[in-house]
């Protein structure tokens, strides 16, 4: 009996265990419209055959903290700066087959989704490189989106779920191929503030990013 309940104790240390390290592995996804590592989550798009990465939500430059946001020391899709180039979720990378997963109309309105498994403070924000030869966060950095009702650009984040934004594309511009960057950057790690005191937020934070290739007409 005593065999049992030693069997049945490691067994449910073991799964608890085990779910806990996917709860803090994990951290957040683009998934509408899906980055390029999340595609192969959407079944419209599986005919074409997305690549699978199961890590989709670790997108997060390798661990470095950023300083700047954007930061500049991170991939503009997430991966680290450190690895060669084309870098994963680049375009001409592993995860890049040139899947178009949204399109869109000039100055429209779009929803976006964003799939945070666990949650690190801070807030998203949204940009657009409407050249993808220029694939680098100054393209990006032209067009910052804001939310519809002029609620500015920020999403604050607080727990896991879905998120849900109302984005509006500039008036405008039109593009057969458009990368819409996702960027997260938490507010989890303690820093110096600009007033020199410290807190929670301030200073370096980790930036989580996912690429996501469209169409607006």
């Amino acid at each position: 009996m005593a065999s049992i309940y030693t069997q049945f104790l490691f067994l449910t240390v073991t799964v608890l265990l085990t779910l806990f390290i996917l709860q803090v592995n994990g951290h957040g996804r683009l998934i509408r419209p899906p980055s390029r590592s999340s595609v192969w989550r959407l079944p419209e798009f599986l005919s074409q055959n997305p690549p699978i990465n199961y890590n989709d939500n670790e997108l997060f430059c390798g661990g470095i903290h950023q300083e700047l946001d954007p930061g500049t020391n991170c991939g503009v899709c997430g991966d680290p700066l450190s690895q060669a180039t084309p870098r994963d979720n680049e375009i001409n990378g592993r995860l890049y087959k040139g899947i178009i997963t949204g399109k869109y109309s000039a100055g429209q309105v779009i929803e976006v989704e964003v799939d945070i498994t666990a949650a690190h403070k801070g807030y998203m924000e949204w940009r657009l490189c409407t050249d993808p030869s220029q694939e680098n966060q100054a393209c990006f950095n032209q067009n910052l989106l804001q939310l519809n009702g002029n609620l500015g650009t920020k999403v604050g984040v607080d727990n896991t779920g879905i998120y849900r934004a109302n984005l509006r594309l500039p008036d405008g511009v039109k593009c057969n191929h458009c990368i819409l960057q996702w960027n997260y950057r938490a507010g989890n790690n303690w820093g110096v503030c600009p007033d020199g005191t410290g807190s929670v937020g301030c200073g370096p934070q980790e930036t989580f990013r996912g690429c996501a290739d469209i169409k607006i007409t």
